[in-house]
């Protein structure tokens, strides 16, 4: 199972822009199949879990799975970045 945790701050340009990005990611991906699961974190209703993650910026995507973390920090404008990332925690080495 993969997890996507992503932190955001309410509806900030760069946070509503990292959803989208993000979002618009895992539309190419079946995420039943490759097992994804995500979580979208607001730092102003849920600042502990931030804290407990160690998120000191947002917008902020933690990507755990295959025994790695993988830690963006930004609006994840980066699709090759993003999709890299996303594929090497879905794919078998």
């Amino acid at each position: 199972m993969v997890r996507l945790r992503l932190y955001v701050a309410k509806s900030t340009p760069n946070s509503v822009r990292a959803q989208a990005n993000l979002m618009a990611a895992l539309a190419s991906i079946d995420t039943e199949t490759a097992h994804l699961a995500l979580e979208v974190v607001d730092v102003f209703t849920q600042p502990g879990r931030a804290i407990t993650d160690g998120v000191i910026v947002t917008p902020t995507l933690i990507a755990s799975g295959r025994g790695r973390r993988v830690v963006l920090i930004g609006d994840l404008a980066s699709r090759d970045r993003l999709d890299g990332t996303l594929r090497s925690l879905i794919q078998p080495d």
